[in-house]
């Protein structure tokens, strides 16, 4: 089931079924099943984890650029990082982000290697990929719009949710176009280094295939304003140096392509990595970078060079060679602070959820002091569409009151505060809120997708809200809920029975329909930037 907001399918209209009751009773706990033991296939290090994902980008260039076995894989580019000299590179610094190359392994491994062991073992979150095409030029930067890329090494999670705000927040400068990717090599070489450097890492895949220099610039900062504050974000630019000259020739052109960007000469830097043989041949999304990187300030900025060789040191051959660089771009520490929440919000920033939770405020002031309330036009289109929510009170911990909609019938701010209001005075469970109570109310918005079916076995604790419906009885709990009592699958199942008013057991009985959905949910806590 897809978490997206819709019309719901079930003719479930306003109710407060959603929330547990104040005092519920639990039922019999059942027996939580304990996870498989893993094998550890390389008999040292912990092995990566060889994940599918359903619907995953598949390889373009295994067993090309690199081997297509997966242990042999493993092993090669594990002893390209382990090898490598700069794990305690600028410990005392922030890096934001790497360069690295993108040659075949034979060729360039060590040098990406050098570039993945600075930032191996740093918490980073998600890494944001940038490369060039070799073969398709694109009117905007391209983005990936898959849940994960495969690699030999299984499938790399893409962050979905910073892909699809990219797309919602800059459409004119991003697009989805899985066109840019297909055959290209230069980001695909360096997710199985992301993989087995930073394992716990999602990717935001982005090729850079414009050639509008403004473009870029603004595509930069768009950037810095979604990554820019964020401590667990690395960027990784890849790109090869000079290409095809003699040894002691392209060493010369490297180091004054490695240099300027050390010393940040942008100017003179784009002068010479734009050249086709002397340059960088992935200067367009490092220029990208660069605008981004410039989002701080020059005095806390610092480039370093972690690694440079080419093709005459790592495979022999010095009558003609390409050029292979590492560096580093770091920031002061304490300049990035944020990190990204917990919390899968969907397509609603920090500002909506703010506005949202606003808006609810209101409603439930204006219904407790006995006031008529209209809600304003939202200065955000998504919250215009049309939506389905619950909003949930509560005093001193408590519930205090909790309603809302199940079917999509009305425009989503208008279903948050018809539904704020009804919390507060029409919960049959409770006494009205009154006006004296407002200071010491807390407030939580579910935004419900709508609801299908699901199996029993099926359904998964904190991420499913179910209905459960029989003879013209029904019951709904939200997702949330089985998280704070505590709650395995099956006293989840008996309590929605109970909610439902049915017997405990309800669930098992084939003439019992079970539905589940999904809600992005959010508290006060949850609406800051």
């Amino acid at each position: 089931m897809r978490p997206r907001v819709m019309m719901a399918l079930a003719a479930i209209g306003l109710v407060a079924a959603g929330c547990s009751e104040p005092k519920p009773d639990p039922a019999q706990a059942g027996d939580a099943e304990s996870p498989e033991a893993k094998a550890d296939e390389t008999g040292g290090a912990e092995p990566v984890e060889s994940r599918r994902i359903e619907s995953a980008f598949e390889p373009q260039v295994a067993g090309g650029f690199y081997t297509d076995v997966r242990r042999e894989l493993e092993r090669q580019v594990r002893g390209f990082v382990d090898k490598a000299g700069s794990a305690k590179h600028a410990a005392d610094r922030d890096i934001v982000g790497i360069l690295s190359p993108h040659a075949g392994y034979v060729y360039s491994g060590p040098v990406a290697g050098e570039a993945f062991r600075a930032v191996q073992g740093r918490d980073y979150r998600t890494v944001v990929v940038m490369a060039l095409s070799h073969r398709r030029a694109a009117s905007k930067l391209a983005l990936l719009d898959r849940p994960a890329y495969d690699t030999p090494l299984g499938s790399l999670p893409i962050d979905g949710r910073l892909v699809r705000r990219l797309l919602h927040e800059h459409g004119d400068l991003f697009a989805a176009d899985e066109r840019v990717y297909r055959g290209e090599h230069s980001l695909e070489v360096q997710l199985p280094f992301v993989q087995v450097a930073l394992p716990e890492a999602k990717i935001v895949p982005i090729i850079v295939a414009v050639r509008d220099e403004e473009l870029m610039d603004r595509a930069g900062e768009a950037l810095f304003q979604v990554f820019g504050k964020r401590e667990d974000v690395l960027f990784v630019m890849s790109s090869d140096l000079s290409h095809h000259h003699p040894y002691d020739q392209a060493v010369k052109l490297d180091n004054k392509n490695l240099e300027l960007l050390e010393q940040w000469k942008l100017d003179e830097w784009k002068r010479v990595a734009w050249q086709p043989a002397e340059g960088m041949c992935g200067c367009r999304p490092v220029l990208t970078f660069a605008r981004f990187f410039e989002g701080y300030a020059a005095e806390k900025r610092r480039v370093t060079r972690i690694a440079y060789l080419n093709s005459g040191d790592t495979a022999g051959d010095k009558s003609s060679v390409v050029g292979y660089g590492a560096l580093a771009f770091s920031v002061e520490k304490g300049m990035r602070t944020e990190r990204a929440s917990e919390k899968d919000f969907g397509p609603y920033g920090a500002e909506e959820r703010r506005w949202l939770m606003d808006l609810a405020k209101k409603a439930v002031a204006a219904a407790a002091k006995g006031e008529e309330f209209q809600a304003p036009d939202p200065p955000f289109s998504d919250l215009s569409q049309m939506g389905a929510a619950f909003v949930t009170l509560k005093k001193s911990g408590q519930l205090r009151g909790c309603i809302g909609h199940v079917i999509a019938r009305v425009p989503l701010y208008k279903c948050v505060s018809d539904v704020a209001r009804s919390a507060a005075i029409h919960d049959h469970r409770f006494s009205p809120v009154s006006a004296d109570e407002l200071g010491e109310l807390s407030y939580e918005i579910s935004v419900l997708t709508a609801p299908e079916p699901i199996k029993a076995d099926d359904v998964v604790v904190g991420r499913d809200g179910l209905i459960m419906s029989r003879g013209g009885r029904s019951g709904l709990l939200l997702p949330q809920v089985p998280i704070e009592w505590g709650w395995d699958r099956v006293k989840f199942l008996q309590h929605t029975c109970r909610k439902a008013g049915l017997p405990l057991d309800c669930w098992q009985d084939p003439g019992t329909r079970i539905e589940a959905f999904r809600a992005i949910v959010w508290g006060e806590d949850d609406i800051a930037d």
